[in-house]
């Protein structure tokens, strides 16, 4: 009796196309979900290397801003003499190299001057020196151009300014590299 009340269900299965079908779109699926979140990050790295370029460079700015602001008159030959360059009487600002070499005398009647060297933006004040960039940016050109009159001139036609700029590039693997062209301009708070 349990023969004839016995009734074979037929069940609905996957054929082996429908598995290799689904199998397909999970994996175009999965593929193309993984280089959307390689683009992602990607993108994401480059923008953390240029705001680590630009942090550098603001500090490497702001450092260098606050001790040309505070600039004094020199004769030019006391600095001239320290450096080895060409002296620049009666003037606050002087650059000698053709613009990559920048040199004055600060608020403390100490030499100072900004060059490159290596690579990186180099600081010597007096007879000591270090570098204001990190090590990881790379200051491909530099060039400083002073607008400066003789302080002894009554009324002064130019405030002493300097205007400064730089390539520069965040070292890295090439598709995170980033390059800037940075220029700014700074005049002294030196009156007469």
């Amino acid at each position: 009796m349990i023969g004839n009340n016995f009734k074979f269900q037929r069940r609905a299965g996957a054929t082996l196309i429908e598995v290799m079908v689904s199998v397909a779109i999970f994996a175009v699926l999965m593929i193309s979900a993984a280089e959307i979140f390689k683009a992602v990050n990607d993108g994401q790295r480059s923008a953390i290397a240029a705001q680590n370029l630009q942090e550098s460079m603001r500090y490497a700015l702001e450092t260098m801003a606050k001790e040309v602001r505070a600039a004094a008159a020199s004769s030019g030959s006391e600095c001239s003499s320290l450096f080895g360059k060409p002296a620049a009487t009666d003037q606050v600002f002087n650059t000698a190299d053709g613009g990559t070499f920048f040199y004055f005398k600060n608020k403390n009647q100490i030499c100072v001057a900004y060059s490159l060297e290596n690579g990186r933006l180099k600081i010597t004040r007096g007879t000591d020196s270090g570098y204001i960039t990190p090590q990881g940016i790379t200051v491909d050109e530099l060039n400083f151009s002073a607008q400066d009159d003789n302080f002894g001139v009554t009324p002064r036609v130019t405030q002493p300014r300097v205007t400064m700029e730089m390539e520069l590039e965040a070292n890295g693997q090439a598709m995170h590299k980033q390059r800037f062209r940075l220029q700014t301009t700074i005049s002294a708070r030196y009156y007469e």
